[in-house]
């Protein structure tokens, strides 16, 4: 196996704020009071927001620094909060590049300042990732054996290469893998350099068969 862990494709980032002494009213306040221009809290999204027993925190965005005009949404949790939207408001769509440029200008100029204000811890995940932080050595291991030795023109068409699959299979389904299909597929196309569609075939494949491996699992 090469050197998968220094080969690496952006995903979108995740970021939670837990509160030290379980106060989520005071990190919500912080947060309010750091908002400034070009970001501002967005009071009036929140209310667009259904009645239920999660709390919303919405921030919007002003354009600027090659940033579109977006909205990020964060949504209350036992211990403090989580983000879990960020759009964009005006026409067109942010991207995993976009949605993290985002993000991490609101840490910078609004997570930053309540920080110091208000201790509190932030967690936010690698804006890049192998495939090795989605699943174990020996399931990345065994997806490049079958992606190295298998004619891209063909995927699975070959004995051999059908077989270096369910290796694959067998293995990303002993390890109950968080190698979702979206992460697959790009790392089919983007990492080990398949055609899309070959890639989108052989993500439909891993889907099926990972249904498949589950249910039989559980069968009685």
């Amino acid at each position: 196996m090469r050197g998968d862990q220094a080969i690496s494709i952006e995903v979108f980032q995740d970021l939670t704020l837990i509160s030290r002494d379980g106060q989520r009213s005071a990190l919500r306040n912080a947060l309010r009071r750091s908002a400034t221009a070009p970001w501002h809290h967005a009071e009036e999204r929140e209310r667009e927001f259904p009645s239920t027993s999660s709390e919303f925190l919405a921030f919007q965005r002003a354009p600027g620094d090659d940033l579109a005009t977006s909205g990020l949404t964060l949504c209350g949790r036992e211990d403090g909060y989580e983000v879990v939207n960020i759009v964009p408001l005006e026409a067109g769509e942010l991207g995993i590049s976009g949605y993290n440029d985002v993000l991490n200008d609101f840490i910078d100029r609004v997570v930053g300042p309540a920080s110091r204000e208000l201790e509190f811890d932030v967690s936010v995940t690698p804006r890049k990732q192998s495939i090795t932080d989605w699943t174990s050595d020996e399931v990345a291991s065994a997806l490049h054996t079958f992606s190295v030795c298998a004619n891209k023109s063909t995927g699975t068409g070959h004995p051999k290469d059908r077989m270096r699959w369910f290796e694959f299979l067998f293995a990303a389904h002993a390890a109950n893998t968080r190698l979702d299909t979206e992460l697959l597929g790009r790392w089919l196309v983007e990492a080990e350099e398949w055609p899309p569609e070959m890639a989108h075939d052989l993500v439909d494949r891993y889907q099926y068969s990972m249904d498949l491996l589950k249910s039989r699992a559980v069968a009685p």
